[in-house]
């Protein structure tokens, strides 16, 4: 069954359109991950599927139901829980926040002291059952608003960006975690992230959005191997080059048409060699550092190759040695490169 369906979407801020996504669905059990940019549009994409956002045109539907007037929508959110960027905890003690929410969703009086204590230890905050949320950390936090969204049985669960503003080892900790947890409870979920690891880890499919547009969606194997468009690929981090800037042995290895207009390297299909004696690959060379950057615990070298600007991808506590201006030894695996 078809869990979230998106048709002739259309939503607009003002006299500025802001979504328009024809069709997209997300099959029962899947995790279907939104990527993009800030400001691309995977947040309303994912409050318009839960039902929180009104449309200027187009139909969502709910496992074949399509969702019409207030009150079908009131039933429909009851199949579903959102977990936001913060926690959105209520005044209240971590225990009551979600025996609030289960009764919300009609769960009995009787059950729901249970579930909720199953929950917050299946999330490993047992211990802060009466903790106020003033008095949480931002993972702490967090985790009970996890706690609370599994804790309604939800058959679709609505991410939007729930670990951005934390600290890299709760983030790393948590989405580990949840990962276990979709996949025990087999949760059909739609995840907002701009974070690749992110959707790596967690999902099935990927949806790339630019511009309040679907660039490319399919399995995220596909399309982070496999970029649609030259713009799909810069968002990815794909060096975008031009087909007389890369050695011939690799585009002929890489059997890169001589029409390509557009080429596009991934940064780890660059490899630094610092063992002369290793075997040769198809290409091996000299190129400049030009730049030393890093963000989410991996570090990236942006080099010049014979007028060619590629990225290569490292992790942080290797690439902090290295100075702009420096020459090191590269090679690139063709099976990096992708044209159009």
């Amino acid at each position: 069954m078809t869990a979230l369906t998106f048709r002739d979407i259309r939503v607009r801020r003002g006299p500025r359109e802001v979504l328009r996504v024809p069709a997209l669905d997300v099959t029962e059990g899947e995790t279907l991950a939104l990527l993009g940019p800030n400001g691309a549009g995977k947040s309303t994409l994912l409050l318009t599927g839960a039902l929180l956002l009104d449309l200027a045109e187009g139909q969502v539907a709910l496992f074949d139901e399509p969702a019409l007037d207030g009150r079908a929508r009131v039933r429909q959110r009851r199949l579903t829980a959102t977990v936001f960027q913060e926690p959105a905890l209520l005044d209240m003690s971590a225990r009551r926040n979600i025996e609030t929410a289960l009764a919300l969703h009609e769960v009995p009086r009787t059950d729901r002291r249970a579930r909720s204590d199953h929950w917050l230890a299946r999330l490993g905050v047992a211990h802060l059952a009466e903790a106020l949320p003033h008095t949480l950390s931002g993972g702490e936090a967090q985790r009970v608003a996890l706690a609370r969204a599994f804790a309604v049985e939800p058959r679709l669960l609505f991410l939007d960006e729930p670990f951005s503003s934390l600290d890299s080892g709760t983030r790393a900790e948590l989405v580990g975690e949840l990962r276990t947890l979709l996949a025990d409870e087999a949760t059909t979920t739609l995840l907002v992230t701009h974070d690749l690891s992110e959707t790596q880890l967690l999902a099935d499919r990927v949806a790339v959005l630019l511009d309040g547009n679907v660039a490319q969606h399919g399995t995220v194997e596909v399309v982070l191997e496999r970029p649609l468009t030259p713009a799909v690929a810069s968002f990815l981090g794909y060096s975008l080059i031009e087909a007389m800037q890369l050695p011939t042995a690799v585009t002929a290895a890489a059997a890169i048409p001589t029409s390509a207009s557009d080429i596009a390297l991934r940064p780890s299909a660059v490899r630094l060699v610092s063992d002369a004696t290793e075997v040769k690959s198809v290409y091996r060379g000299d190129a400049s550092i030009v730049a030393v950057q890093g963000a989410h615990g991996r570090g990236r070298l942006l080099l010049d190759l014979d007028g060619a600007r590629i990225a290569a991808d490292l992790p942080i506590e290797v690439i902090r040695s290295f100075e702009v201006g420096a020459v090191v030894t590269i090679e690139i695996d063709p099976r990096g490169l992708v044209s159009w």
